[in-house]
């Protein structure tokens, strides 16, 4: 078994595991259209040339680390780096291949990213997780992992909630209140910015704003590249800012995917 930084030709491999593994823990959730276009958002569609993870790879706020025997991919772990105090390493995806579960790779995935957006000087990382999800939980926990806070997500149309759990080596974001601020929208509403909560869009980052300082109810999300609070969210919580186009593909669900 070889653990290994990606490279751009993985990018088909990897693809072929996010399906499997996605189908294999969401078969009774979602249709494959859904999953599909899930894949495709991050991954490109299959036989193109190129998809937007090719496109991420060479950059270095992008951490994508893949599980290799025989030539062939069996997971990958994939995280990016937002921030600067603190910064933080979000994990998005860890999938193993359903016939390679219980090995112990998704362990051995996580260790490597983790020493990756540490070396990268990530200060705090983090990993989401929908709640009903006990077994995603369990294994972050296992490897120190602790909730720090949860939101409202949208999956094909319904809202569930996610956890968002900190490793035990991070700094915890400190609560409501830490690296906010307050403004008032077009409509008169005071939300609170969360800056210290972070996705990844398209040409800058996307923070969630809410409706008091507890962050006990999401209001939207704020635009990091030119400041707007103008952010329309679709059916699988890709969404797109309206003055600047800055976009965040579909919603990547939970974190890990595999044992």
């Amino acid at each position: 078994m070889n653990l290994r930084a990606a490279r751009e030709t993985d990018v088909p491999g990897i693809r072929d595991v996010a399906n499997r593994s996605l189908a294999a823990s969401y078969d009774d959730v979602l249709d494959a259209e859904t999953r599909q276009r899930a894949v495709e958002s991050w991954y490109g569609a299959e036989g193109a040339a190129a998809g937007a993870l090719a496109e991420e790879i060479p950059d270095d706020q992008t951490v994508v680390i893949v599980a290799e025997e025989d030539d062939e991919i069996l997971g990958f772990a994939q995280a990016f780096l937002a921030g600067d105090a603190p910064r933080v390493g979000r994990i998005e995806w860890l999938h193993v291949r359903p016939g390679r579960r219980g090995e112990g790779l998704a362990s051995q995935l996580l260790d490597r990213i983790e020493s990756a957006l540490a070396d990268r000087g990530a200060d705090r990382i983090e990993a989401s997780v929908i709640e009903a999800n006990e077994a995603g939980r369990a294994f972050y926990e296992e490897h120190g992992y602790d909730h720090d806070h949860t939101r409202q997500v949208r999956i094909a149309g319904d809202r569930v909630a996610e956890l968002t759990l900190v490793g035990d080596d991070g700094i915890s974001s400190g609560g409501a209140g830490s690296g906010s601020e307050r403004r008032e929208t077009e409509d008169g509403e005071t939300v609170v910015i969360a800056y210290d909560e972070s996705e990844r869009g398209s040409d800058g980052p996307f923070h969630p704003t809410y409706l008091d300082d507890d962050r006990g109810e999401q209001y939207g999300w704020h635009c990091g590249n030119c400041d707007s609070l103008d952010v329309s969210v679709g059916s699988m919580d890709e969404f797109v800012c309206n003055d600047c186009d800055n976009r965040r593909r579909a919603m990547r669900w939970d974190a890990v995917y595999g044992g």
